[in-house]
């Protein structure tokens, strides 16, 4: 089978795909077998749905070649649910002598890949294997992508609340969309869903501030430095605009207790450990 280890960076095609393939019908199973075996593909068959299911709750398979008309189980119930418990990480092609819009329609409503016509050539099932591969590498970058960034995510969430000083994130309409827990702390003050700017309570001067940076013609590179009394300690704001495409997407606010403010309690740095 396939080694699904988890991926963070690029993906490396395996060797060998997997194919389970699932026909009533032996020569038929054991025809696709041959041919797929003779191209390196790994090759497991099952002879209905119940056995199909069986192989897939201890195997993990990269293409389903799954039989529409089969006693018990049917192959759209067997794809629907291969689709649903192998969460789109086993292609399906449904094959079958019942050619027809509507069944092919169903079947790709179900979730099936793709549709193939019995009688077939060992070049009509490689041509449609192949796609199925190269829709199942597509699955499996996107899945090392989504780990990547989820893990970039979280590293740069941590490296936020390891700031010593407190950060406030505004979008490009003046929400605020992050605060790290030093900030928070600073404050008096926690981000919620929905949050404005003026929940935030600032003074008129950082108000100001804000107000100048938004407008800007040229917003790039400018900054600017305010003080805030917040919390009996006097606070030094920095802002700085952050841009995307040359334009600005928002503003970040730095903030820091002036030195020779009130000392903080033992314990109350705001940062999440």
């Amino acid at each position: 089978m396939t080694d699904y280890s988890d991926h963070a960076g690029a993906i490396t095609e395996p060797l060998r795909w997997s194919v389970l393939v699932v026909d009533d019908e032996e020569g038929m199973r054991e025809g696709i077998r041959r041919v797929l075996e003779r191209h390196a593909y790994t090759v497991r068959t099952a002879d209905d749905g119940e056995e199909a299911i069986a192989l897939l709750e201890s195997c993990r398979f990269d293409i389903a070649l799954v039989d529409l008309k089969m006693p018990g189980i049917t192959g759209l119930e067997l794809t629907r649910h291969v689709c649903t418990s192998c969460g789109g990480r086993t292609v399906v092609v449904i094959v079958s002598a019942f050619a027809s819009v509507e069944a092919a329609v169903e079947a790709m409503r179900q979730g099936a890949f793709d549709f193939l016509v019995k009688p077939f050539t060992p070049n009509d099932l490689l041509r449609v294997v192949e796609r199925a591969s190269d829709q199942r590498k597509l699955v499996l970058e996107r899945d090392a992508y989504s780990l990547e960034l989820t893990s970039e995510q979280t590293l740069s969430r941590q490296l936020i609340n390891s700031m010593w000083e407190g950060l406030v994130v505004l979008n490009d309409e003046r929400r605020p969309v992050l605060m790290n827990t030093r900030a928070e702390y600073l404050l008096a003050v926690s981000l919620s869903d929905g949050m404005t700017f003026e929940s935030l309570e600032l003074s008129n001067e950082v108000g100001a501030a804000v107000d100048r940076i938004y407008a800007a013609a040229e917003p790039a590179g400018t900054v600017d430095t305010v003080t805030l009394e917040r919390t009996g300690r006097e606070l030094i704001v920095r802002l700085a605009p952050y841009m995307r495409d040359r334009e600005l997407a928002g503003l970040m606010l730095f903030l820091r207790p002036r030195a020779g403010s009130p000392a903080e309690p033992a314990g109350s740095d705001g940062v999440t450990t």
